[in-house]
């Protein structure tokens, strides 16, 4: 039996309580252990592995014609994978990172287990191409699932169904969106398309349970999307139960099945890279990139304004946001990384209640002119620099008060028709300047 035959073999032993779990649609996990999600507020993303030695996006930059892809092959890319030799984090610290990350006032992390090239960020038994075979079996998962704990911080694995790695696995699908739509038809039917899927099905939940059984409790399962051409059984309702099964608490994403751009299960949606015009119904998460990319983006990260304009907007609407970066190679976070933590601890330590474990005001839109979140009686009035000269709330109430969070000063403000007319604290921060509405009665909305 060759390599690729035991490795199959140790896969499909792995599912064996996949027949015993039956297929349920799941819209929102109800267990208590996951109600966390909708108020964490705050998360960091990782996007770590081998691509970090060139400082460029995971994946995407193997692709034919592209900077580490080659012209000339499908299915293996020397260019891209020779930086599997030059990938060692002998810096590695993640209780530094998620030291920084818990005083930010982030509640939960996300870190890419596995991305489209295949490489495991732990010793997996169902490939070669990984910690297992190019660090000896050194366990890149373990220390940072110990550090997020340490710091209560919720503990997230990015992995992505999408395997260039695999063999047999329909990468022409994804050079579609680089014009090389002459690969897309292999002469294959559908039928060998559903049994090559079946196998690579097995392949994957076999990863899966590595991860869903070395570590403890997990969070958070961030899938990235898959798309097999041609299958009309992707399994996802029996993988979302199977992993519910092994982690009954643990919070999915919407990307396992994002075939034609539409999810069809998970519990929260994952806008990218973008700012939501209208909330959403249900849980749900924008992800966006601190850096130049989702990489490695050496002396280059967005201002802590910047986090605080996706924030204030993500929670705004009852969303999270989840900011990305990623560390260098050799494990260690770069110096930017800590100066942006330090100004966010900053502001968390006076104002954190306006952002994190607060309720949205969805329709502010329709009734403010700057972003609103509430706890109880009091509204949070976010007044971001630059975005308003006044702030403008229609109300058909006085409030009690209106106070700056971050210094208790009072702030004038006075009824103007049906509308409160605020001004604009005198002083800044120059992230956020939050003022404390406190009401006898609410408003009518």
């Amino acid at each position: 039996m060759g390599q690729e035959e035991i490795l199959q073999q140790k896969a499909h032993e792995a599912l064996k309580l996949l027949p015993t779990v039956k297929p349920i649609p799941v819209v929102r996990n109800s267990n208590p252990d996951a109600q966390w999600f909708p108020d964490a507020g705050f998360g960091l993303f990782i996007h770590w592995g081998i691509h970090s030695v060139a400082a460029i996006d995971p994946s995407w930059t193997m692709m034919r014609n592209k900077p580490w892809g080659d012209s000339d092959t499908l299915y293996f890319f020397p260019n891209y994978y020779s930086l599997l030799w030059r990938f060692h984090p002998e810096n590695y610290d993640p209780d530094k990172w998620m030291k920084s990350a818990q005083e930010a006032g982030m509640k939960y992390a996300v870190i890419t287990s596995k991305h489209h090239d295949g490489y495991t960020l732990w010793p997996s038994e169902y490939t070669n191409l990984g910690t297992r075979k190019y660090m000896n079996g050194r366990d890149l998962l373990k220390p940072y699932v110990d550090a997020c704990r340490k710091y209560g911080i919720k503990v997230g694995f990015y992995f992505s169904p999408r395997d260039w790695s695999y063999p047999g696995f329909p990468i022409s699908m994804d050079f579609k969106q680089y014009g090389k739509s002459e690969l897309i038809n292999r002469c294959r039917t559908p039928e060998q398309n559903q049994f090559d899927y079946d196998k690579f099905f097995e392949y994957t939940a076999g990863q899966l349970s590595e991860l869903l059984t070395r570590y403890g409790k997990i969070d958070v399962l961030w899938f990235d999307a898959v798309e097999w051409p041609d299958v009309k059984d992707m399994h996802t309702e029996k993988i979302y139960a199977w992993i519910r099964a092994l982690q009954p608490g643990i919070v999915i994403n919407d990307r396992w099945d994002y075939r034609d751009g539409k999810a069809e299960i998970g519990d929260y949606i994952t806008p990218e890279c973008h700012l939501l015009d209208k909330a959403p119904e249900g849980w749900w998460e924008s992800c966006n990139q601190w850096g130049h990319g989702w990489g490695y983006s050496p002396g280059f990260l967005k201002p802590s304004s910047w986090v605080f304009d996706n924030l204030v907007a993500s929670r705004s609407m009852g969303g999270n946001f989840l900011v990305n970066l990623g560390p260098a190679p050799d494990g260690t976070m770069q110096p930017e990384f800590y100066e942006r933590t330090a100004e966010i601890s900053k502001w968390m330590a006076h104002s954190k209640k306006s952002l994190i474990g607060c309720d949205p005001l969805k329709n502010w839109k329709d009734i403010s002119n700057v972003p609103i979140t509430r706890k109880d009686k009091e509204w949070y009035l976010h007044v971001l620099p630059g975005k308003v000269t006044e702030i403008n709330l229609k109300s058909d109430l006085k409030p009690i008060s209106a106070k700056l969070l971050q210094t208790n000063e009072n702030i004038k403000f006075r009824k103007q028709g049906k509308s409160l007319l605020f001004d604009l604290p005198k002083t800044s921060n120059g992230l956020d300047d939050v003022i404390v509405v406190t009401w006898k009665e609410l408003p009518k909305m």
